[in-house]
């Protein structure tokens, strides 16, 4: 299946017309962006981004149910789980944990979170040992029969957990600001910060490339992320993930959700062959194919596979 035979919105997800969403005028940046094997994702500006104009839902039903092999990716925050003001706090709801334990069961069918938290704490916060799991923008991740930690960044781990330490001694006193050692990644959060504060991050974490060589910076909602410089991210693990679990000839229908500039690096690699989702409203430009609105109809394009999972013998 590709992002072309889609028809239709998802049951329940909220519905607009074209005139809800204005396209800007012409002359915006449509930058392409070359997928892996060379081909463009166009940037798509505000409005252009469909709203899942074709039923999803059906077109993956039809998979699972006839047994075609299907994988289903996803980031966490934001788009699986509705944001917090302090990450800590974020949670997964009950039902959409049951949903995904469902939709992990048939043999045909693999089930991945992505995301910038590390490994461990992506894990922990979904709970369905049956899934795959990739922590700090896909360096890292592991599922039943599969494990992969990138190299080079495991190399820097060591230097990543000295410079986590010097960042909290110079921004640690900052109000709502916060230094998380993801492991692979350092965060710099601001999410609870001033304006002044937020400043502060940026200047040190530019202060942090110039003075440790290798590393490189990728901001999420309201995060800095500090990782090393390697030529790797969401939609190369994403690939990874496919050719791991089904073999790199086989033919597999996989989708990818995203929220955020961490997911748009995704949906640039992914656009060849997956059918690629922005979840958030129509606020930015997105690589993306189509979009949902929020996570409410993330959880219900979900519990629809979900309810056709567990008809299967």
């Amino acid at each position: 299946m590709h992002g072309g035979d889609l028809r239709g919105p998802v049951p329940g997800a909220t519905r607009t017309s074209e005139a809800d969403h204005p396209a800007l005028p012409d002359g915006g940046d449509r930058d392409p962006v070359p997928g892996p094997d060379g081909r463009a994702a166009p940037v798509r500006r505000k409005g252009e981004a469909l709203r899942l104009p074709a039923p999803v839902w059906e077109d993956l039903g039809e998979v699972l149910v006839s047994g075609g092999r299907l994988l289903l990716l996803t980031d966490f925050d934001g788009t699986l789980a509705p944001l917090a003001a302090d990450p800590s706090q974020v949670e997964l709801a009950p039902s959409t944990r049951e949903d995904l334990r469902a939709l992990a069961r048939p043999s045909h069918v693999r089930v991945g979170v992505l995301s910038g938290r590390s490994l461990g704490d992506v894990r922990a916060r979904v709970g369905v040992p049956e899934l795959i799991y990739a922590g700090c923008q896909g360096l890292e991740a592991e599922g039943p029969g599969i494990a992969f930690w990138h190299p080079e960044a495991e190399r820097q781990r060591a230097r990543l957990a000295d410079l986590a330490g010097e960042l909290r001694a110079r921004v640690g006193s900052l109000p709502g600001a916060r230094v998380e050692d993801k492991g692979l990644a350092i965060g710099l959060h601001y999410r609870n910060a001033a304006p002044d504060a937020a400043e502060r991050l940026e200047l040190e974490a530019a202060r942090a490339l110039g003075e440790t060589p290798g590393l490189r910076i990728l901001r999420g909602k309201k995060v800095i992320e500090i990782l090393p410089a390697v030529d790797w991210n969401k939609g190369e693990c994403a690939r990874w993930i496919r050719d791991a679990v089904f073999g790199a000839a086989a033919d597999v229908t996989t989708l990818y959700l995203g929220d955020d500039e961490t997911d748009e690096l995704a949906f640039g690699a992914l656009a060849p062959w997956a059918v690629t989702v922005r979840v958030g409203p129509d606020e930015a430009p997105s690589r993306a194919a189509h979009r949902l609105p929020d996570v409410a109809d993330v959880t219900r394009l979900f519990a629809g596979l979900a309810r056709q999972a567990r008809r299967l013998p």
